[in-house]
């Protein structure tokens, strides 16, 4: 991917303390929230060495630890003891972060789903993955896996790169690219809403039982997620910015607004976070909002 247009750019730091609504508009409105040093207890010694020596699962794109239930996944096991201390590891770092976050960002927490941890111990300048898996190509997200039925995707990030930084490009927020390139990905249209979309999910639900039920708004942002990453003239010639993410730094975005991708860096933890419409800052700039304008309908009422 060509970064000729890139402008280097290290994250400048926030001041200390609780952030002003300003800040949450900041992070609604596609940007970045930066801290040079994480905010909160990360491992350190032996454990963290620990961490650097896993390795990724066959088959796995990331290895990964989900609050709700406990469940450690994705990673190449060698012993009970080694997966049960990689599950205390993965579940102390998510009571940190979401006790921080919670206490800093307490509008979000009223309304909030955790989502899970994800930790990329893999070089992500070498990775080869499929093109919809590829984390090197700009892209806002959707997880095809796990509608969010509307909620806004805000997304913590943590380099334990022990001297290395990990290395981001951003470009236009969804609201711009929603005006540029809404109609040639396919904007939702009239016969997907009401009846023909909930028979189309049973359908689905019986030939893949368990499949978590999407909304309109659901398909159209896994369209819109592949249609970034296959558009050779976006990731070519769009405008972008480079971001420098040092050791021990932490960031925030709510990504399913700010387009991204990543070009560099290994050993990251990352924990996800499902905020609900109504605790927003900038409701009317949420994904689900801009797009219901783009079609001039609602389009969460046909999620089953």
């Amino acid at each position: 991917m060509s970064t000729h247009q890139a402008q280097p750019e290290r994250p400048m730091p926030i001041p200390p303390g609780s952030p002003t609504p300003s800040q949450e508009e900041h992070l609604e409105r596609g940007g970045i929230v930066f801290y040079p040093k994480c905010p909160f207890p990360l491992s350190e010694g032996d454990d963290r060495l620990f961490l650097l020596e896993q390795r990724l699962g066959r088959g796995h794109k990331n290895i990964s630890y989900d609050p709700a239930n406990g469940a450690t996944n994705g990673f190449q096991k060698h012993s009970a003891a080694q997966a049960t201390r990689l599950h205390d590891l993965f579940a102390a770092f998510a009571r940190q972060a979401t006790a921080w976050l919670a206490n800093t960002f307490p509008c979000y927490a009223r309304a909030w789903n955790l989502d899970r941890v994800s930790y990329r111990p893999e070089e992500e300048a070498t990775r080869r993955l499929r093109w919809t898996a590829r984390n090197d190509l700009l892209h806002v997200d959707a997880f095809p896996n796990r509608p969010t039925q509307g909620q806004r995707i805000l997304r913590l990030f943590v380099n334990i790169n022990p001297a290395e930084p990990r290395v981001w490009v951003t470009s236009d927020p969804f609201r711009v690219l929603l005006e540029r390139y809404g109609q040639e990905a396919g904007l939702p249209r009239k016969q997907d809403f009401g009846l023909i979309h909930r028979l189309r999910e049973g359908m689905l639900q019986l030939f893949r039982p368990g499949r978590p039920r999407r909304s309109v708004y659901d398909e159209f942002m896994v369209r819109f997620h592949n249609f970034l990453k296959a558009n050779d003239d976006f990731q070519e010639r769009c405008t972008k910015k480079v971001w420098t993410f040092p050791p021990n730094s932490c960031w925030l975005a709510f990504t399913d607004t700010a387009s991204h991708a990543v070009l560099r860096g290994r050993y990251a933890l990352e924990h996800s976070y499902f905020i609900a419409p109504e605790v927003l800052a900038l409701p009317d700039e949420s994904p689900p909002a801009l797009l219901a304008q783009a079609c001039g309908t609602w389009v969460l009422d046909s999620a089953a």
